[in-house]
């Protein structure tokens, strides 16, 4: 299952709690903060995990093409 998958599953079962009056409104608001706060630190973590980006060097100078017969 894709990220935003798992997201609208876990959002459904946030607001199907809220309208079982098994959670309240600012418990719901809490949780959603505190799922953007950890979603955020994985961005940072991952950005930090990668790679370095490559340098890309020539391997031999650009060719000059000249027209037959000038």
């Amino acid at each position: 299952m894709g990220y935003l998958q798992d997201t609208d599953k876990w959002l459904d079962a946030q607001f199907e709690a809220l309208m079982k009056e098994a959670l309240e409104y600012d418990e719901l608001k809490r949780n959603i903060r505190e799922k953007i706060l950890e979603s955020y630190r994985n961005g940072l973590n991952a950005r930090e995990q990668a790679a370095p980006p490559r340098k890309f060097e020539r391997r031999h100078s650009p060719r000059r093409f000249e027209r037959k017969g000038s």
